[in-house]
């Protein structure tokens, strides 16, 4: 009885270990806000956890807690620790703990369930031999290829008849089941290309397994082809590289046969690799697709390296926090991205996983990261030349496993000096550091020696165990009702029924991310701008204030709630701003706001810009034009900027260098609103006849516009052509039905 349940716990948790390695880097549903991560890291956080507990269970049930002593239990557990203490003392615990909202791959609860997958390997029947741990990679690949597959339909469009069902996303042409990034998604079809490679050139394939994994390389190194990403070039040959150096140090070289079949695949991928990374610009989805892919738009190493140097800066024991990126690179954003296409993306990863381990997570965890990437490097070295030396030598499969997972394991570690990590390319890393360790488990059992705890030695034991490990239980259960409550809140906060009542119980069950509540912020004041916007005979009153009301308090709330978001306080500050023809008295919370999002963001020139208009909305010319001109210098063809710091000289009395900007924007953009200031001036200085031709330029662009059309009868009047007058006079009143100051002057007109 004993035995069977104990053989039954181990089955169930072998079966969840495979499989999550199977439906991890398949796994997306479309009912959430985000379609990928966030469902991964649900997906990890839910069964992970509840393999630990099986695995307790059954400690207890068989009275003794057995685990493998291994030299990389300290530098994992002194990892985890680090990133929970960086957690508690973050800038926003909740993204720590549960992941930043629209990326979820940092979230420590994530980290934990990654450590519990490579616990579960060294320490259960899952792994315990060369054929299951073979097994494992294979199936592994099974679900990449199956990844790609599908990626490769919706490449080819043959996924668009979703476009307007729940899976739409399946549409796009950059859709890959892996993730949401097309560069990621290169990376790992990267190292599903070089564990083929091993499969088919040093592993013993039935001629069905043969041509299917061949099928399988061929379509990876299409898609990685199509996608064309550098660092999956540069990995692909130093990769192959490395396939060959641990064949022939197997094997032993033999320079007769050194253009033999083992070493024709691994040399035809670097030569591809070599003749991409040479000529770029020869792109094979554009000869194919008739298109090029949508490139994605990633901070290079130096802007990561620049913005973590800041923060490492300002907290280096601790960082910022796990999952606070967003944060760090809004308050040291360099000044050099405003000259870049992707000025305006605020970022909230890292071009590099390990930079933003240092500048989130601290010193100590970004040190205690690499000692478990050296010394696990360190081990298989010293395994490989145990292996080399040993007489009789290991079997040939078996070691080109280890050659196999070991190359995976090395080209994860340097994508992530040099590359984004997400729920994905941080599981690759997890799966093969476990599954190494269990390969060198079996080969060096030495260094693996069983700890094992009796629990049956007194009767105190066996009760505390099982106290234990219902405290453990009620313990996953609750964060289970946690998770879930959160699930819910995703799900009914992406429904489309009822933003006011979606966002709103989303932000009851999830009380703890600010995003709902900006958005609901965001509902509002686009509701109240529609009200405004109706004629008076129309126009609810009492709504139109309630919805103002409600904007100003959501976004308050989200303010309070995430005091480092730069979009919370850029939100509020918007509706302080929307408001101000609506509510008298909104001006100075405008400043006060767009003042707190620039101190969070200082190297914005639209948010710089943001509080210019609000000072100059206040009357405080001086501020306006400091900040107009501290956006100019952040960015010298931001137009706005530029149009405002006209707009605050004329209401300064300078005139001549009003001019100057206003005739420089005429001549770079056609635009009403310049043109119109232009007339403004022109009248004001007594030139009526250039205000009128600068006026009907304005009606050119913008037939319809109001105040040109009063400016123009203005302007006619002055000059003496009444009858001119009189027709733009109407037309004011055609689109302004009852404007008692249009009226009176069409009166005195026809007089």
């Amino acid at each position: 009885m004993l035995i069977n349940i104990i053989e039954k716990l181990e089955k169930i948790i072998t079966f969840i270990i495979k499989a999550i390695i199977f439906l991890l880097p398949l796994f997306f549903l479309p009912w959430t806000t985000e379609y990928f991560e966030f469902n991964k890291q649900f997906l990890l956080r839910l069964v992970m956890p509840l393999a630990m507990f099986l695995w307790l269970g059954k400690m207890a049930w068989r009275q003794e807690l057995k685990f493998k002593r291994s030299i990389l239990n300290l530098p994992i557990l002194l990892f985890l620790s680090l990133a929970a203490v960086s957690s508690f003392f973050s800038l926003d615990k909740f993204s720590s703990f549960f992941g930043y909202y629209g990326r979820f791959s940092d979230a420590w609860l994530g980290l934990l369930s990654l450590v519990i997958l490579y616990f579960l390997l060294v320490n259960t029947e899952a792994a315990n031999s060369y054929e299951k741990i073979a097994g494992l990679m294979k199936l592994w690949l099974y679900s990449l290829m199956a990844a790609a597959a599908l990626a490769l339909l919706s490449i080819f469009g043959l996924f668009r008849a979703l476009a307007a069902d729940q899976f739409s996303i399946m549409a796009s042409a950059l859709f890959n089941p892996a993730g949401g990034s097309s560069f990621g998604f290169s990376l790992i079809l990267t190292m599903a290309a070089l564990a083929l490679i091993y499969l088919l050139i040093n592993f013993d394939l039935k001629r069905v397994g043969r041509i299917f994994f061949s099928a399988g390389l061929i379509l990876v190194l299409f898609i990685i082809t199509l996608i064309n990403f550098y660092l999956s070039w540069i990995l692909l040959l130093s990769g192959g590289a490395l396939i060959i150096f641990f064949h022939y140090l197997f094997n032993q070289f033999d320079y007769k046969k050194l253009l033999n079949y083992y070493l024709l695949l691994p040399l035809g991928v670097m030569a591809l690799a070599v003749a991409c990374l040479i000529r770029p610009q020869i792109n094979l989805a554009k000869f194919i697709l008739s298109r090029e892919l949508p490139r994605e738009a990633v901070l290079t190493f130096g802007q990561s390296a620049a913005i973590a140097k800041e923060a490492f800066k300002q907290n280096p024991m601790l960082g910022s926090g796990p999952g606070t990126f967003a944060h760090d690179f809004s308050l040291y954003r360099p000044k050099e991205l405003n000259s870049s296409p992707v000025w305006q993306i605020r970022f909230d990863k890292s071009g590099s996983n390990f930079l933003e381990i240092l500048a989130t997570a601290g010193l100590l965890a970004a040190l205690s990261y690499l000692l478990i990437i050296s010394l696990f490097i360190f081990l298989n070295i010293a395994l490989i030349r145990k292996i080399i030396n040993t007489k009789p030598p290991l079997p040939k499969a078996e070691f080109n496993l280890l050659a196999a997972l070991f190359t995976v394991f090395i080209v994860a570690a340097i994508a992530q000096i040099f590359f984004l990590t997400n729920t994905a390319l941080n599981f690759i890393f997890w799966l093969s550091l476990g599954l190494l360790m269990a390969f060198c488990r079996l080969n060096q059992p030495a260094l693996f020696k069983e700890k094992i705890i009796a629990l049956d030695k007194s009767a105190a034991r066996p009760k505390i165990s099982w106290l234990v490990l219902f405290f453990l239980g009620f313990g996953w259960l609750t964060l289970l009702g946690y998770e879930i409550k959160f699930f819910a809140a995703d799900v009914i906060a992406s429904s489309g029924d009822s933003r006011e009542q979606s966002l709103g119980l989303a932000a009851k069950l999830n009380p703890y991310r600010a995003n709902y509540q900006i958005s609901l912020a965001k509902f509002y004041l686009s509701r109240a701008r529609a009200q405004a916007a109706l004629a008076a005979s129309l126009k609810d009153s009492q709504r139109l204030e309630r919805d103002i009301t409600q904007a100003i308090a959501t976004a308050k709330s989200a303010a309070q709630l995430a005091p480092y978001s730069v979009a919370a306080q850029e939100t509020l500050g918007m509706i302080y701003r929307d408001i101000r023809p609506l509510a008298s008295g909104s001006e100075p919370w405008a400043v006060q706001s767009f003042n707190s999002a620039v101190l969070l963001e200082p190297t914005n020139p639209v948010l710089a810009t943001e509080l210019a208009r609000a000072y100059l909305n206040s009357n405080d010319i001086f501020n306006a034009e400091k900040y107009f001109i501290g956006a100019l210098e952040l960015k010298p063809d931001y137009y706005e900027a530029k149009f405002g710091l006209a707009k605050a000289y004329l209401k300064n009395k300078k005139d001549n260098q009003a001019l100057v900007l206003l005739s420089e924007l005429a001549r770079q953009v056609t635009d009403a609103e310049v043109f119109y200031e232009l007339g403004r001036f022109y009248y004001n200085h007594g030139e009526a006849d250039k205000a009128i031709d600068r006026f009907k330029l304005v009606l050119s662009l913008w037939p319809k516009h109001a105040n040109a059309l009063y400016s123009l009868g203005i302007a006619y009047e002055a000059r003496g052509d009444s009858q001119q007058a009189l027709k733009y006079y109407e037309k004011v009143l055609e689109l302004n039905p009852g404007n008692e100051e249009v009226i009176k002057k069409i009166d005195n007109l026809k007089q």
